[in-house]
């Protein structure tokens, strides 16, 4: 059953349960962490807070060899009186971040993704928070651009044979090793609890967060085996919880869209994601491969971890069948990076997923593609969808406290072995800062969010080329140029079909809008990039709903087919009056790679389904 609220911010709900966790916080036996020496594992107190509203802590600082001898940047934030050991909180940091991305000296820490969620409001909730900088970044043996420090000059870095200190782009076998190896550490020191332990990330450390929920309470080696979690001096150690912020679950089709990915779109059956290739999400591609060479160290001779040979076989592009980097990566990626393809576990870990309707980079699909997979399995997850994630994301204080107090009573419920109240899927709907009043609806279900359908449809006939120059629009909606809502003057690239029609009332479009065409394709490689916008003809401007990408492979040069497929999933309110404006193009760069190879479409038939609630 559909329920809908409208509020600025959501009061705490599970205050029995939140009062239980406390409570049995203050009740662990054990020992008190003293002010006079509270740093364990050879780390030293770099500072102290006393965040108001919260309570004093310390944070503990250093290098930890990890599994394998790399030497971590470690910090550790713990009260400095408090009975332990302590449930444990890992905070995982983004790509190109670094162990401070979730730290703070206050408890709203700036209103925004850390408010209420960041070491000071963990350790003043019991916990003892460890952030640490993942394998190979900064200065776990990276680069680190402010302070001028290289691997390439730390002798702890090189020059030890068997010593793999270079990202391994969050590899089971090492950068979730390397969590469980320091929790463990951590439990063996008296200040982890070992069965209290939970996960927490964003983006990077989203999909990190996602792998360790689902590995089953087990290790994987550097040779692909596994064994059971245990601390160093033999403790079994178990995972609690794990909140994902704005994470992959398929970490290629992330980067690499084929847009078979329909995330429990009515009528559109979830394909399969690597047949044929993707589009390269270019811009996306190399911003990240930009941001890794400057703050990170690649493997040079690594072939499970060859990110540059991965990234020129990616930039080749069409025809990628054949390419043997390529299909590498993928296998690489697919058997130790994508929690999407890992086997349901049998330990059920909870999971709170908070993914981003605007977010282009990791969209909304990535969530709702695995929660379908799990739900089918009984696994227990819940989704919170917003206006959040990287960029065009708008990251609303409003939306961001909705979903981290949420986020809070969730997990206290779970702490304190509760069921969580927690409706299964919430929805904050997009205002892209147009003063519309937030709405957050809650299901049971996503596609029950939807309670009506919006359908339109034409008939004429349009053709667009592969060799057509992209133009202002595209350029436009260009999320690594362009941050924030995507709203700019009324306008249509030349070369581009589209086709538009007038809302006659105001919805809103909540789930993936659904294309359907006929067409006809001249040449055996070609791409299909969606947009949908929002025109305002008093204002003369288009604002970006959502959009997508989809992959056509043939062998005849010659074909006619039917094709349907789902945009990226969203929340958006229509007003009446305004236009809905699809738009199919081969060439939206410079997100989407274009194609090597010439092709002409020729579209008809043209339908577009929009999940809609008032």
């Amino acid at each position: 059953m559909q329920k809908k609220t409208r509020s600025r911010r959501m009061r705490p709900a599970a205050t029995a349960s939140l009062l239980a966790f406390l409570l049995a916080l203050i009740a662990v036996p054990g020992a008190v962490i003293a002010a006079s020496d509270p740093c364990p594992l050879g780390l030293t107190v770099s500072s102290r807070h006393h965040p108001r509203g919260g309570v004093p802590f310390v944070i503990c600082s250093g290098r930890v060899a990890t599994f394998d001898g790399t030497p971590l940047d470690v910090d550790l934030s713990v009260p400095l009186r408090q009975p332990g050991p302590l449930p444990l909180m890992v905070m995982l940091h983004g790509w190109g971040g670094d162990k401070t991305d979730w730290e703070s000296a206050t408890l709203n820490a700036g209103g925004r993704g850390k408010y209420h969620w960041n070491n000071a409001w963990f350790v003043s909730r019991g916990f003892a928070v460890l952030n640490y900088t993942a394998h190979g970044f900064h200065r776990s043996c990276g680069r680190d651009p402010a302070s001028g420090y290289s691997y390439e000059s730390d002798p702890e870095c090189t020059g030890h044979p068997g010593q793999a200190s270079w990202t391994h782009l969050s590899d089971r076998r090492w950068e979730i090793h390397d969590t469980q190896y320091l929790v463990g550490l951590l439990v063996d020191a008296g200040i982890a609890l070992p069965r209290r332990v939970v996960v927490t990330g964003g983006s990077y450390g989203g999909g990190q967060s996602w792998l360790l929920a689902l590995s089953d309470g087990r290790v994987m080696l550097p040779d692909g085996s596994t064994t059971p979690w245990t601390s160093p001096d033999g403790v079994p150690l178990r995972l609690t919880a794990a909140i994902p912020k704005y994470p992959w679950t398929d970490l290629a089709q992330s980067l690499l869209d084929n847009g078979r990915g329909a995330g429990g779109a009515p009528g559109v059956p979830d394909g399969p994601h690597e047949k044929p290739v993707g589009v390269e999400k270019k811009s996306y591609v190399d911003g990240l491969y930009a941001l890794g060479q400057s703050t990170a160290q690649y493997a040079v001779s690594d072939t499970t971890a060859d990110l540059n040979r991965w990234y020129a076989g990616l930039s080749a592009g069409e025809p990628y069948e054949g390419n043997a980097d390529v299909a590498k990566a993928l296998a690489q990626i697919r058997r130790y990076r994508s929690p999407f393809f890992m086997p349901v576990p049998k330990l059920r870990v909870p999971v709170f997923d908070i993914q981003g309707f605007t977010d282009p980079l990791f969209p909304g699909v990535q969530a709702l593609q695995q929660s379908a997979r799990l739900e089918a399995a009984r696994y227990p997850v819940w989704t919170f969808l917003g206006d959040l994630g990287h960029s065009y994301a708008g990251n609303p204080r409003a939306v961001w406290h909705v979903a981290n107090d949420t986020a809070n009573d969730w997990l206290a419920a779970v702490m304190a072995g509760s069921r969580p109240a927690t409706p299964r899927y919430m929805a904050a709907t997009v205002r892209c800062e147009r003063g519309q009043t937030l709405e957050v609806r809650t299901a049971s279900r996503f596609a029950d969010l939807a309670t009506d359908r919006v359908n339109f449809s034409w008939t004429d006939t349009q053709t667009t080329q592969s060799d057509t120059p992209p133009g202002p629009e595209a350029e436009a909606a260009d999320p690594i140029a362009n941050a924030g809502c995507r709203t700019i003057t009324e306008q249509t690239d030349a070369g581009v079909a589209s086709w538009s029609a007038e809302t006659t009332h105001s919805f809103v479009l909540i789930g993936s809008p659904v294309v359907t065409a006929d067409l006809t394709l001249t040449g055996t490689n070609a791409e299909v990039a969606a947009r949908l916008w929002e025109v305002d003809a008093a204002s003369g401007t288009q604002t970006l709903v959502t959009r997508a990408v989809y992959r056509l492979v043939s062998k005849d040069p010659s074909s006619t087919l039917r094709i349907e497929f789902a945009l990226w999933p969203t929340a958006w309110q229509l007003s009446t009056g305004h236009r809905l404006k699809l738009e199919l193009t081969q060439v939206d760069g410079p997100t989407w790679r274009p194609d090597n190879l010439f092709s002409s479409i020729t579209f008809s038939k043209v339908l577009l389904r929009l999940p809609a609630s008032g």
